[in-house]
């Protein structure tokens, strides 16, 4: 037995989060929640303004036509339409505040939990983050497509984030927006318990576009695209091309609706003139970053665009919603990407900055080795271990913990390096294994998997295996715990 089975508090934390930004609840909450019900009455909220407007109007006329023996009545009406118009503004704008707060608040959650006050934590943070997201995946199930566009905005809003220092570490931004923010001050909060004026100015527009990159999708006209008039087609069905380019302008055109009008800008609170007027300034400088974003994501030609796209063409196959996807693609994530690059989609110089920062083996990913015996010769057995670190010296040798040492799982897993030579979801190093007889790797694979239905269908010479179950149990979901 491992113990129990639950959810630590910080994977909890993380839970939390993915909910908050895409859930399905009675409550509707969530951000995505946010945006559908902002869309499915913005005429109706719209139309209420205009009839009461008119009403005004209409009230006004009267009072300036009307005579002295019904002015006190006409005025008396007047007063009710404009405090029912009032009313309403004031009811449309609270409802738009809250969604700010809504969405700036989960934005500061997420760069508090995903950077730290340095680089090296920040770096640790992150592959925490992204490896918990990945490891609370079955990836199988009737339900997986969704809950794989549950993790994916948090995902891709973290890489977005590490692909903007890997790209300042390299010296390849030129925006002024983000080298003028630089140039102000330092990068990281000085605690990691509240952010820097950087992570205000240049991080949390990152992370809102990341988050409300496909927000526009919960317009009602993109939902009638995606689950028909009834609603009861597939939703992560294969388009057809015209529905597809359909859908693609109206996300590109509620989304940023959504961010003008839907969420619009911050509200001072204070007394200062001087402070408003920065405050303000500030806020349309923000937006009209977020704006820039957004709209350079489609084709991206600048690093703006490429902050987006190129993480969300990854996260699009590391979470994927197509039927049926395989584990064992996942490492294919960045060949994609390399082939956007051939093709000039994505700029090959920002493809190679963002692959030699998360490796071929995403966070989270099981990789099956073969360890070393204190000679360092090759033992006959294959052991565990899960992808835990980004920036890998080798892009093709990832860092990771090991989840069993001698056959058996323990929570005191150490870090090591896994070679190409060492490591068997390549087809050359696996060759070196097939000498090991048939009857050696049944007795690995029933150490390793105590089900006999777990393990019929598992490969004598497993190119990876699926650490869901392992981490499933509380005590070994700490993989990131400073090395012994």
């Amino acid at each position: 037995m491992h113990g129990e089975i639950a959810e630590s508090s910080y994977t909890q934390e993380i839970t939390n989060l993915v909910k908050r930004i895409v859930n399905r609840s009675s409550l509707q909450t969530s951000l995505y929640e946010q945006a559908s019900h902002y869309f499915q009455h913005y005429q109706t909220n719209k139309e209420n303004l205009e009839k009461l407007s008119l009403s005004v109007q209409a009230s006004q006329t009267a009072l300036a036509q009307g005579n002295f023996t019904n002015k006190q009545k006409l005025s008396t009406e007047l007063e009710a339409a404009q405090a029912l118009l009032l009313q309403e503004q004031q009811n449309q704008k609270q409802e738009k505040q809250k969604r700010y707060d809504s969405l700036f608040h989960t934005s500061e959650s997420l760069v508090l939990l995903s950077e730290a006050s340095d680089q090296q934590e920040t770096l640790t943070n992150s592959a925490k983050l992204l490896g918990t997201l990945l490891l609370l995946s079955p990836h199988e199930g009737s339900k997986l497509a969704i809950q794989h566009q549950k993790l994916k905005p948090v995902y891709k809003a973290v890489l977005a984030l590490r692909l903007l220092d890997k790209l300042l570490v390299d010296n390849h931004i030129a925006t002024n927006y983000i080298l003028q923010k630089q140039a102000l001050g330092q990068r990281y909060s000085a605690t990691g318990l509240q952010l820097s004026q950087f992570q205000h100015d240049v991080c949390i527009p990152i992370v809102i576009a990341a988050l409300i990159q496909d927000i526009g999708l919960q317009h009602p006209q993109a939902q009638h695209i995606l689950k028909g008039e009834n609603g009861d087609l597939d939703e992560f069905r294969v388009l057809k091309n015209e529905e597809r380019l359909s859908l693609l302008k109206i996300n590109y055109q509620q989304t940023l609706d959504y961010l003008v009008h839907g969420i619009g800008l911050g509200n001072y609170n204070g007394n200062s003139k001087e402070e408003k007027s920065q405050f303000d300034t500030t806020e349309i400088h923000r937006q009209k970053f977020i704006t820039i974003l957004l709209n350079d994501s489609i084709k991206p030609k600048q690093v703006e665009g490429h902050l987006l796209k190129i993480p969300q063409i990854y996260a699009s196959v590391i979470f994927s919603t197509k039927p049926d996807p395989s584990l064992a693609n996942l490492p294919k994530a960045t060949l994609v990407l390399e082939k956007a690059a051939e093709i000039k989609s994505i700029s090959a110089q920002y493809t190679k900055s963002f692959i030699q920062m998360v490796g071929h083996f995403p966070q989270g990913f099981g990789v099956t080795y073969i360890p070393k015996d204190d000679d360092g010769h090759d033992l006959d057995r294959y052991e565990y271990a899960i992808v835990c670190a980004l920036n890998p010296v080798n892009s093709f040798a990832p860092i990771c913990r090991t989840a069993t040492r001698h056959l058996t799982f323990n929570s005191a897993g150490k870090m090591l390096v896994v070679p190409v030579s060492n490591n068997l979801y390549f087809a050359t190093t696996r060759k070196k294994f097939a000498k090991i007889s048939p009857n050696r790797l049944n007795e690995i694979l029933s150490q390793l998997c105590s089900n006999f239905e777990e393990r019929k269908n598992l490969e004598l010479i497993p190119s990876h295996w699926n650490p869901y179950t392992y981490f499933g149990y509380k005590k070994f979901q700490n993989l990131w715990k400073k090395a012994n």
